[in-house]
């Protein structure tokens, strides 16, 4: 793959020092000697050069290249105007348009389909042309002949509903029909489908089988199914004889009741005569069609009745489905001529169609009516308008000689940002006459592109909700498509992303009562033609109302539509009563228990208010005085209030105690999380953040204590360095709960600054000590109680220490001290070692991890999660997942939620998710397919509706981007199959991308991938149902070689969680610390660090961090030997395990595993309830 260009233009304004691998850092180390200026100065000039020679391999920017190799002044950057900063985008963007150019050019030999099967179907499709032309005519048949002409046992003929009883024309098959390919294949747009695919025929009845007033009341639809039954008898019939074996059914064409076609399929035989195309995984669908202009298309316009039945009212209603189905019938073959022609004057039309496809499929787009109406045909017929016009005024949006690329975005774009259903699309596909297709902003409020010659509304299919969801993917992937950072092919051509509990926030599925059917009359039958298209819209029309602003998006389908049934059937036996609710939220209103309504004044909107919403309606007045109508709602058993909200409403509207036959799982995934042990924890949502708030306020008065204490140096801040500062720890903060493992919060305290600090480590961090122990002092005449802990987080650096600090609302703090002199000192450490440079460099890594790091990673993450509401929720539940499985503790908590932050700031091909359930599900689905030997992950930590003006915006720059790729091809070129380091995860923060991750083991990092792999694949085959989701919590104890079951130790209370199944009444708070803070403390994870410390080079040990969420506290370790360690070793002092010489073999040893089991049950003592042993 060709690596994207960079732009040098405005490279100087980067600080490159915060983009240096920490494999450059010996590099730098030359330069501290000349001060902090010198070295950053060094580097910026060192960068500039470096990122030019980038530029030579293309020669378009030659002159842009030679103008920016001297790093500019201040002036010069003044200088950089939005036209500057405009080419720089220009560049970039047609850089990325050639290099996608290329993956087009190779996704199109892939996709093509096989030579080999398209001359089988062509030889198919000639044979079936002959038994057609067999086919014996018949004349003039009455209703009843028709029906005694098959055999009900074998044959019925598919009449639509309501089925004809008495009618004075006859029905009739003459031979004269015109047979021709339409759909992709006809265009040669067809691509090939692993599960199969379909090609359309089109048989065209002769027109004097007709009437002009035969569009009215089913009457060219009755004459169509003789028609096609008859054909398809007779099919059957001759295609014995010569030896084409193929089964034939009915099918709704585009699940289309009104459009009934055979699907011919192959049957395999053993005779090699018969000519058979099972292995093409193609499947034939012949089209029966009207004639084009066989009727007067103005009588079968969307507004207009052609059904009649009787009524009271004195106007029927339009019946647009029925119109525009009779239409769309007469043209087949009408339409495959004008895309013929447009594909003829337009090259790289073609490919964009294919590109098109391929986009609405990995979507779960298709022209048929369950999966949205809009497919292929739609998508290339918008393109051929467009390259005819579209804009307002007629203006062309698309050029014939524009690539494939660029008509695919001109389209997506036009999708996007136009809206067709407020406002319409008119064209004409009269080959021919050039007239020009215009955008008419007064629509009709459904969507439409209207072709004016044939009077077809091309969007018949869709529905409000369908075209709202079709315009939200548009904007998302023009997002991508002008992304011009980061390669997005991927992403909007190749990952398929219709997997419905990751597209939608909330996924509901709701069986309609069979007594619902009793309200689809006669006159909702012609408006709406099937009872699936009447309940969707009318439960479309409910939500709506009921939801207003709490949601983005609604979308409703059958979950099985059954489109497909046997020829000896006149409809489909099994229909599917079950349709599936996709709810997209908007996370500003979702959560808000009050719907607001009109205020007291307006009498006409408050009426109808109250109509709408009940007794459950009130009138309150609120803090600005105003007094509205509004409905206030309760949260249950864990519930969003969006389920509350949806139950009531239809309740009231459909029928009373329909919410029974609603069911959905967002509540499970919710329940999983633990409740706090707070008075007012079960009241709350579950984006709140309010215990984290408390916490967050007793840091700020900790903090005004500590700066305004009287020291010889003051404090000029403390900083927050924990994941319950920054709204992720797994439990939510509750005061005096010390069991907690999250109990002590991590903060870095900074000194003014002073010229008197030590130059060596050990004496400067004595010195520190000596401040820390001066604070504590101070503090012991205020209500905060501290102690003095030794702090063993930074290897060989045996002299730091710990400040911890209780305060009076009930948290702890655990605070490290940190002056300007200590990174200086750590860095001449690195540049001073010789042999020991890389164990220095992980010293390093450490002391940057706990003094830094964590501070810019707290900083980010906290504006992130008060940004993206259910950013906290989802990570707390995925580090319960972790913890479940027994990997939590083997990962940093800063990795985790860097992870876990992924589907927030990036989360394509999908939308950001608003519910835990889709947040975890993504999380999931993104380290299932992660391949991290060969892949980084960059995120960029800012807002995704961060402003797009460069100059404002925060987000990673083309530059930044490539240096973090930069570190990581580095890494790989030196280990290339990730022994030593596995996942890189790049960021503003963290540009050498191995800050969280340098710790991680080979066997951990895979078994993340693999568990991640296998849960969601249960999830996906399965479904998501509360045995699944318990089933992805109970962790695979069978792959360790031991497991330790450690007796139960009561801590859940303790650790701040309210038990399950309790009432939180009978639970006392918290109100005190004990006298010894440490007799609160989880034996569990104090006997792990032991075994660490003792075993940790030979044995791999896992557990969970958190007892008290285990069932009945009973905690699980298991335990894996190091594969290195249980080879044959030659005996050597420094082996550093337990091992035992073997039988005769002289020197050789091996390890002692009965030995080390007898150790490991010695140091749990009577903790150990159970030791199991993997024979």
């Amino acid at each position: 793959m060709a690596k994207r260009k960079l732009e040098e233009n405005d490279i100087s304004t980067i600080e490159d020092d915060e983009f240096k691998s920490f494999s450059d850092r010996d590099e730098q180390i030359d330069e501290l000697s000349n001060g902090h200026a010198n070295h950053r100065e060094n580097n910026a000039q060192e960068s500039d050069d470096h990122s030019a020679s980038e530029d030579d391999d293309d020669e378009d920017d030659e002159e842009e290249g030679e103008k920016s190799v001297q790093p500019p002044n201040k002036k010069q950057k003044k200088q950089l105007s939005a036209q500057d900063v405009q080419v720089a985008r220009e560049t970039a963007e047609l850089f990325k348009s050639n290099i996608f150019k290329l993956q087009i050019d190779e996704l199109m030999k892939e996709v093509k389909v096989k030579k080999a099967h398209e001359e089988k179907i062509e030889k198919v499709l000639h044979r079936l042309h002959d038994l057609i032309k067999q086919v014996p005519p018949v004349e003039n048949l009455t209703l009843q002949q028709a029906e005694q002409h098959f055999n009900p046992k074998k044959l019925v003929i598919p009449f639509p509903d309501p089925k004809p009883t008495k009618v004075n024309y006859r029905f009739s098959y003459l031979p004269l029909g015109d047979l021709s390919l339409v759909g992709s294949y006809g265009l040669k747009t067809a691509i090939n489908q692993p599960h199969g695919q379909s090609i359309e025929v089109a048989l065209t009845m002769p027109k004097e089988l007709f009437q002009p007033k035969d569009y009215l009341n089913y009457r060219a639809l009755y004459k169509k199914s003789f028609y096609l039954a008859y054909l398809g008898e007779n099919l059957i019939h001759l295609s014995k004889k010569n030896n084409l074996p193929i089964k034939v059914s009915y099918q709704f064409f585009n699940d289309d009741v009104l459009n009934p076609v055979l699907k011919i399929e192959s049957i395999q035989t053993e005779n090699p005569e018969d000519l058979t195309f099972t292995k093409t995984k193609i499947a034939i669908n012949l089209i029966v069609a009207f004639p084009f202009g066989v009727f007067d298309s103005k009588k079968l316009l969307p507004d207009k009745n052609c059904i009649r039945v009787q009524s009271d009212t004195e106007t029927l209603p339009p019946t647009p489905l029925y119109n525009s189905s009779v239409l769309s019938q007469t043209s087949y073959d009408y339409y495959l001529k004008y895309l013929y022609t447009t594909k003829k004057s337009t090259e790289a039309f073609k490919d964009a169609c294919v590109l098109g496809k391929l986009w609405l499929q990995q979507r779960g787009f298709n022209s048929s009516l369950n999966n949205g109406g809009f497919g292929h045909f739609e998508f290339a017929i918008l393109m051929s308008a467009l390259l005819n016009g579209g804009g307002l005024n007629g203006n062309k949006i698309l050029l014939h000689g524009f690539s494939s690329y660029q008509l695919f975005k001109g389209t997506i774009k036009y999708l996007a940002t136009m809206d067709l259903n407020g406002g319409y699309l008119s064209f004409s596909s009269l080959i021919g006459e050039n007239i020009a297709s215009k955008y008419k902003s007064d629509g009709f409020n459904v969507p439409t592109i209207f072709d004016k010659n044939t009077k077809l509304n091309i969007l018949w299919k869709m529905t409000k909700s369908s075209y709202k969801s079709l315009q939200l993917q548009a904007q998302q992937t023009l997002e991508l498509l002008n992304d011009v950072v980061k390669d997005r092919f991927d992403a909007i051509l190749l990952q398929k992303s219709d997997f419905d509990p990751m597209r939608y926030d909330i996924v509901f599925k709701l069986s309609a009562p069979e007594e619902l059917h009793d309200s689809f009359g006669p006159l909702e039958k012609i408006s709406y033609i099937t009872f699936d298209n009447y309940f969707k819209s009318r439960l479309f029309a409910i939500l709506t109302k009921a939801l207003g602003e709490r949601i983005e998006l609604i979308v409703i389908k059958n979950e099985h539509p059954s489109n497909t049934f046997a020829i000896h059937k006149r409809k489909p036996s099994h229909t599917s009563s079950t349709f599936v609710i996709g709810l997209q939220l908007n996370p500003e209103e979702c959560d808000k228990l009050v719907t607001k309504g009109p205020n007291n004044e307006d009498k006409d909107a408050g009426i109808k208010f109250r109509s709408f919403w009940g007794n459950k309606a009130s009138l309150r007045r609120f803090k600005d005085g105003s007094i509205q109508h509004c409905v206030v709602w309760n949260i249950k058993d864990q519930e969003p209030v969006v389920m509350n909200i949806i139950k009531y409403a239809l309740d009231t509207h459909l029928q009373s105690e329909i919410s029974q036959h609603l069911a959905s799982l967002i509540s499970y995934f919710d329940k999983k999380l633990p409740v706090p042990l707070l008075p007012s924890a079960t009241n709350q949502v579950i984006t709140s953040l309010s215990s984290f708030t408390a916490l967050r306020n007793s840091f700020e008065n900790l903090s005004k204590v500590l700066t305004n204490l009287e020291l010889p140096l003051s404090v000029k801040t403390v900083l927050p360095a924990s994941s319950g500062l920054r709204y992720t720890s797994v439990l939510q903060p509750v005061p005096f709960a010390a069991s907690n493992p999250d109990f002590w919060n991590d903060c870095v305290l900074q000194f003014e600054t002073s010229t008197r600090w030590p130059d060596e480590l050990s004496a400067l961090e004595k010195t520190k000590t000596a401040f820390l122990l001066k604070i504590s002092e101070e503090l012991a005449e205020t209500e905060y109680n501290s102690f003095i802990s030794k702090d063993e987080s930074v290897p060989f650096n045996e002299n730091i220490t710990l400040l911890n600090i209780l305060t009076p609302e009930g948290y702890g703090f655990r605070i490290r001290a940190f002056t300007e002199r200590d990174e200086l000192l750590y860095l001449r450490a690195v540049s001073n070692a010789d042999k020991q440079k890389a164990l220095v460099q992980d010293v390093y890594l450490k002391f940057n991890e706990k003094y830094m790091g964590s501070v810019k990673h707290t900083r980010s993450v906290t504006q992130l999660a008060q940004h993206f509401h259910f950013y906290s929720p989802t990570v707390r539940f995925f580090k319960q997942w972790l913890d479940s499985q027994l990997l939590l503790q083997h990962f940093s908590e800063e990795l985790v939620e860097l992870i876990a932050l992924k589907p927030f700031v990036d989360p394509a091909p999908y939308s950001i998710p608003h519910s835990v359930e889709n947040g975890f599900l993504q999380i999931l689905n993104f380290l299932a397919s992660w391949n991290w030997k060969e892949d980084p992950l960059v995120l960029d930590l800012v807002k995704s509706s961060a402003d797009d003006d460069v100059k404002l915006s925060d987000k990673l720059t083309i530059q930044a981007h490539r240096i973090i790729e930069q570190n990581f091809e580095k890494i790989r070129k030196t280990d290339p199959s990730g022994i030593k380091t596995q996942y890189f995860i790049g960021s503003k923060d963290d540009p050498s991308g191995i800050l969280w991750s340098h710790n991680l083991t080979l066997p951990i990092s895979t078994r993340l991938t693999a568990l991640s792999r296998a849960a969601i694949q249960l999830l996906r085959k399965e479904g998501i149902t509360e045995t699944n989701l318990d089933l992805i919590f109970t962790p695979a104890l069978q792959d360790y070689d031991f497991t330790i079951k450690v007796k139960a130790n009561n801590v859940t209370t303790s650790s701040g969680i309210l038990p399950p199944n309790t009432f939180k009444n009978l639970i006392q708070p918290l109100t005190s610390f004990p006298d010894d803070i440490t007799t609160k403390y989880d034996l569990v994870q104090g006997y792990v660090d032991e075994l660490n410390k003792k075993f940790g080079n030979a044995i791999i040990f896992s557990s969970k961090k958190f007892t008290g969420l285990c069932k009945n506290n009973e905690n699980v370790i298991g335990g894996i030997f190091v594969p290195t360690n249980l080879t044959k070793k030659k005996f050597r002092v420094n082996l550093g395990i337990n091992v035992k010489p073997l039988d005769d073999k002289g020197d050789e040893v091996i390890i002692n595993t009965s030995s080390i089991y007898d150790e490991i049950e010695l140091l749990g003592g009577d903790l150990i309830k159970a030791f199991d042993k993997r024979k």
